[in-house]
């Protein structure tokens, strides 16, 4: 069975900020790529190789991966964001691409306090 790495480094890859703005968080991302945003919009890969993400601080709990394959897994955790105290739940498929690890979907979902 293929051994699942550390796929939070590989959220994080796409979550730092200095990878955002030169735009090497796009290299984790699976051509097909697909997003449903917190915002309830709809992404692609595309969309992101078009615009500059914003600076923020994340934080990331309650971090789970389930093997689905011995080349997919699915990860789930809630995400912080501490300049706004937004918290959104997250999940992420990440499959084996070209023999390295790609997000293939990822779904924010804001948490409503209370």
């Amino acid at each position: 069975m293929t051994k699942i790495p550390d796929i939070l480094a590989y959220e994080r890859r796409h979550l730092t900020n200095d990878k955002r703005k030169d735009q090497t968080y796009l290299d984790v991302l699976h051509p097909d790529y697909k997003e449903f945003g917190a915002s309830g919009r709809i992404f692609y890969k595309n969309d992101f190789e078009k615009i500059d993400l914003l600076e923020s601080d994340y934080q990331i709990i309650d971090y789970n991966v389930l093997a689905l394959s011995e080349t997919s897994c699915l990860a789930t955790y809630q995400l912080i964001d501490n300049m706004t105290g937004q918290k959104t739940n997250r999940s992420s498929i990440w499959v084996i691409y070209q023999n390295d690890w790609k997000l293939l979907f990822h779904q924010g979902t804001v948490v409503n306090e209370g």
